[in-house]
């Protein structure tokens, strides 16, 4: 693959997370909010919701700066290993937003329903750009993904102190 080509993939991953940080964003700010409504504060899964909420913005700056690292032709060793790693963590951690998300939507009262349902939405995009970006991941690194993946599998198993 060309330098080119390589370069138009981590341009189309480095935007669809930046559409993805900006939805984060402004879902941080909603659940941060969550803590001042009665019916939310107290809701089981809020912390976990927003800690995952945290940690997506964690992961894409991750991803981000190994994006920018790959560009500015610093050498990194493990760079591709990276890459599959902060992308595939990445997809991690949205897969724990929405059941953390659901169990805060059932406190909601009518007058915080309409929070839920932007939420919702904005939980919904930045999923699909973590998709994205793994999709774009997938088709730069071709078969290289799954082999680097399940080398790194063992790393990301070890849990956070």
């Amino acid at each position: 693959m060309g330098r080119s080509q390589w370069s138009g993939y981590l341009d189309a991953i480095d935007a669809a997370l930046d559409q993805g940080m900006a939805a984060k964003e402004v879902v941080c700010s909603i659940t941060t909010g969550f803590r001042q409504i009665p019916s939310l504060r107290n809701a089981p899964g809020l912390n976990p919701y927003h800690a995952t909420v945290a940690d997506i913005g964690y992961g894409f700056d991750a991803v981000r700066g190994t994006i920018k690292r790959l560009r500015s032709g610093e050498t990194i060793s493990l760079g591709k290993e990276m890459l599959v790693f902060d992308l595939d963590t990445l997809r991690i951690s949205e897969k724990q937003m929405s059941p953390n998300f659901e169990l805060v939507a059932k406190e909601a009262t009518l007058e915080t329903q309409y929070l839920i349902d932007q939420s919702r939405l904005l939980n919904r995009q930045i999923a699909q750009k973590i998709h994205e970006a793994n999709r774009y991941g997938k088709a730069l690194l071709g078969t290289e993904w799954n082999v680097i993946l399940k080398r790194i599998q063992n790393v990301q198993a070890i849990p956070r102190l």
